[in-house]
């Protein structure tokens, strides 16, 4: 037995774990909350490139209203779906775990819903979606930057930023050529 484990007891072990545990545990409660804004982001970006301008009155209330309650719809569809694999897997129960995950999803799905409204409201329709976009796009791809860095360089990691936003360009650019 050596100096650093002669001390050691059962219990303190445990205790260790424990705390691995609880720390484990809260790292996967904050990756439910990124990846539910990470979801409804890129959901969003997709209904607001594809809704069509409805004409020239300024419509920004009913806009943000709709960008709002899609956004929300999305984060409660998602708890439906988690809440019945999740009574699936567990023999008909909602875990004390399911429940605190599904409110960390809430706290990552909910704020994106406000921060892609806000522009609707502000900027009206037309502009407001497209800031929103933008906004939205941002987020996604300092996300994408971030978890990129832990394998890769700055370069690389730039340049998979590059073509993700790349990508959702393209598709912005099909919607304005299509007069969406």
């Amino acid at each position: 037995m050596t100096d650093a484990t002669a001390g050691a007891t059962p219990d303190a072990d445990a205790k260790g774990a424990d705390a691995n545990d609880a720390g484990s545990y809260d790292s996967e409660l904050i990756h439910e909350a990124i990846t539910m804004a990470l979801y409804v982001s890129l959901s969003l970006i997709a209904v607001l490139i594809a809704l069509p301008i409805v004409g020239d009155e300024d419509n920004r209330v009913q806009a943000a209203i709709t960008v709002m309650v899609t956004a929300v719809g999305l984060v409660l569809a998602h708890h439906v779906a988690f809440r019945l694999s999740t009574r699936l897997v567990n023999g008909g129960l909602l875990t004390p775990e399911s429940v605190r995950a599904l409110k960390a999803q809430a706290l990552g799905g909910l704020p994106v819903a406000v921060i892609a409204a806000i522009p609707v409201f502000l900027f009206g329709e037309d502009i407001g979606e497209d800031v929103a976009i933008l906004l939205l796009l941002a987020f996604v791809a300092l996300i994408g930057y971030r978890s990129a860095r832990y394998t890769s360089g700055k370069a690389r990691s730039f340049l998979y930023v590059c073509g993700l936003v790349g990508i959702v360009s393209v598709v912005m650019l099909i919607k304005l050529i299509a007069g969406h």
